[in-house]
């Protein structure tokens, strides 16, 4: 375990300094963070400081499943905003990449929590939250389960919906209740721990525990984000594109439609986009970037 814990800092480090889309402007601050939740599961991250101090804003970055905070999305989101005059911090959670899962979907608050916690340390006011896929639900539960004062307003960008719906359109309706059901049978029986080896289609194989599975997608899950997204009263942006074959377009309005009374949402939908947005990296930049802008406090 220590050997496979090192090669990955290594990568890491490798990545930050070797790769081109990793390097930023000379004036700009890269740093390798570590975390502690306050479960006391450690985490690491990467903060990026503009080169100028343009805005006191910062953007935490939360990416989604099996993803890690220097692949797909955030390769290039967060270096793209720093140099715009953001803050951002990347953070891995707590079952990054594709290893086995075991922890509960409830768990991912206490990570979240963390870094926004980094982010006030450092000073910087507002903070912005970012999900990109499975990550989009993480941060609606964290911000509908806390009402974080903190938080200025979220973006949301190829969300999945509701995770075992997600199934059902995968696998269709027979074989996602029955991999649920034996999950929760295993659950009832004391056996939460057991490891079953999930079919995720697209996104391969892995093994969950029942009590990982059952988080996802029992019908008590935290991580619905219709309902989440319903308890919540902050801009939100929401961007989809519409050649993403992983996650439905059709989410981002259903998110829209479900959002508090309170809450502002914008849906811009890419035309030619995939769920990473390969070759319309700009246009995502962009349309983030002008959004935050937009909710950014007035100067005094």
């Amino acid at each position: 375990m220590r050997f496979v814990k090192l090669c990955i800092s290594l990568s890491i480090m490798f990545y930050l300094v070797l790769c081109p889309t990793a390097r930023a402007a000379e004036s700009t601050g890269i740093e390798l963070v570590q975390l502690t939740t306050a479960d006391g599961v450690k985490l690491t991250g990467v903060v990026r400081r503009p080169s100028s101090s343009r805005y006191q804003a910062g953007i935490v970055l939360i990416h989604g499943y099996s993803g890690n905070f220097y692949s797909s999305v955030m390769q290039f989101l967060p270096e793209a905003l720093t140099d715009s005059g953001f803050c951002t911090l990347a953070v891995n959670m707590r079952d990054h990449d594709r290893v086995p899962k075991k922890n509960l979907f409830e768990e991912n608050r206490h990570d979240i929590a963390a870094a926004v916690d980094e982010m006030q340390r450092r000073g910087y006011s507002p903070i912005f939250l970012y999900g990109h896929s499975m990550g989009t639900n993480r941060v609606l539960y964290y911000q509908a389960a806390t009402e974080d004062p903190r938080i200025a307003g979220m973006i949301l960008t190829g969300p999945p919906g509701n995770l075992y719906e997600w199934n059902v359109r995968i696998f269709g309706q027979d074989a996602a209740a029955q991999l649920l059901r034996r999950a929760q049978e295993l659950k009832t029986a004391g056996k939460g721990n057991e490891w079953m080896l999930i079919n995720l289609g697209p996104l391969g194989k892995t093994l969950y525990t029942a009590d990982h599975l059952v988080s996802l997608r029992g019908p008590e899950t935290f991580s619905d984000p219709y309902k989440n997204i319903g308890r919540i009263s902050l801009p939100v942006l929401i961007v989809h594109g519409l050649a993403d074959r992983l996650a439905d377009p059709v989410v981002a309005d259903r998110l829209s439609s479900h959002a508090g009374a309170g809450s502002k949402v914008k849906v811009v939908k890419i035309a030619g986009a995939g769920h990473g947005f390969h070759g319309h990296q700009q246009n995502l930049v962009d349309q983030v970037h002008n959004w935050l802008l937009e909710k950014l406090p007035p100067k005094p």
